[in-house]
């Protein structure tokens, strides 16, 4: 935009018709933090969307939100979708925690946007996930809180935590929550690829082998056809050998 064409934007005009937590985080996302950035109306627009899908989740959450999820956690059962909603908290904590400390903010804001779409997603049914959806509600907040402050202190207060987020203490990636428990490995019919599985991680060759074996994908070259061998590469490969 230029000043000669009479179309500049300043900072007063954003922050008075789309807030300035809107504006920050538009600012750090749209480019890495040492380019220009081009303005975009579209872009603004669309950050004010994502943090009113955050306030959205946040209401949602806030209905069965548990205050005391950290001294509960630790001794409650839990199921996959509490397993997986810890690990991808401990991964975004990990992930924004690297990126603000490299000065990366633009993917700090992205992997806030991927979080928070899958917490959506694993969400809609919140019963036997509550202290998992507590924590991540609340990590939310603190991981959001240096590029939309203003927003972040209000969900802080809705949640009766005392204070400013600027004051809290920022969350802490516990390393074995934050590991995958299940790995992507391509199955192939005579060296081609024909599909890809997700298994458990350390699942053994004879399980890998019956699991490729049985995909659909896979039979359609596999049925009525000798099988030679089957090659297993743990964690990565299964390659079924037939013959023809």
């Amino acid at each position: 935009m230029s000043k000669s064409k009479g179309n500049v934007v300043t900072p007063d005009e954003a922050v008075e018709q789309y807030g300035a937590d809107a504006l920050r985080m538009y600012l750090l996302f749209v480019a890495p933090f040492h380019a220009d950035v081009q303005w975009s109306n579209e872009g603004m627009q669309g950050m004010v969307r994502f943090l009113s899908r955050i306030f959205r989740f946040a209401a949602d959450i806030e209905k069965i939100f548990e205050p005391n999820w950290k001294d509960l956690i630790p001794f409650a059962p839990l199921d996959a979708r509490a397993k997986k909603i810890r690990r991808i908290t401990h991964q975004t904590i990990r992930n924004c925690t690297k990126d603000i400390e490299s000065f990366g903010l633009n993917t700090y804001i992205s992997w806030l946007m991927k979080y928070l779409n899958e917490l959506t997603d694993i969400s809609g049914k919140p019963e036997g996930i509550e202290l998992a959806l507590s924590e991540a509600l609340e990590t939310l907040v603190l991981l959001m809180s240096p590029a939309a402050p203003h927003s972040a202190d209000e969900i802080w207060s809705s949640l009766g935590k005392e204070g400013v987020t600027y004051h809290a203490e920022w969350p802490t990636c516990d390393d074995e929550l934050a590991k995958d428990d299940v790995v992507t490995v391509a199955i192939q019919v005579n060296g081609k690829l024909r599909d890809t599985i997700d298994v458990e991680i350390g699942l053994g060759n004879a399980e890998m082998e019956k699991i490729a074996l049985s995909s659909e994908k896979v039979k359609i070259y596999t049925d009525d056809k000798e099988i030679k061998k089957v090659i297993v590469i743990p964690g990565r490969l299964v390659n079924i050998v037939v013959a023809g």
